[in-house]
């Protein structure tokens, strides 16, 4: 099953409320980054629920991009938090958009 996430501020740090998706059997992973760079990590749910977060995190300037990368989980949070963002600057705008194996056809 796809997930999505569409047009949210990243928030300055990971939360599981904002830019967190879980996304079981993902294996292709497409984020759309308007304004600013943000920082994006993969996860996997672990037994009794919860994710484990021990992949590295990425950094992404703004761009559109398509990974295939197996998740069941990903976050996302702002490179520069909204406070140090220089004056009319707009903080980063981003999109999230996962598919599994099967909706791909592979």
């Amino acid at each position: 099953m796809s997930a999505a996430l569409n047009n949210f501020t990243a928030p300055d740090a990971y939360n599981d409320r904002v830019g967190t998706l879980i996304c079981p059997a993902s294996v292709r992973v497409r984020l759309q980054v308007n304004n600013q760079a943000i920082f994006w990590q993969r996860g996997h749910q672990v037994p009794g629920g919860g994710v484990n977060w021990s992949e590295a995190e990425e950094f992404l300037l703004p761009g559109l991009y398509s990974f295939d990368e197996t998740c069941e989980a990903t976050r996302v949070r702002a490179a520069i938090p909204g406070a140090q963002l220089p004056a009319g600057s707009a903080q980063a705008q981003v999109t999230i958009a996962t598919r599994t194996a099967k909706e791909l056809g592979e």
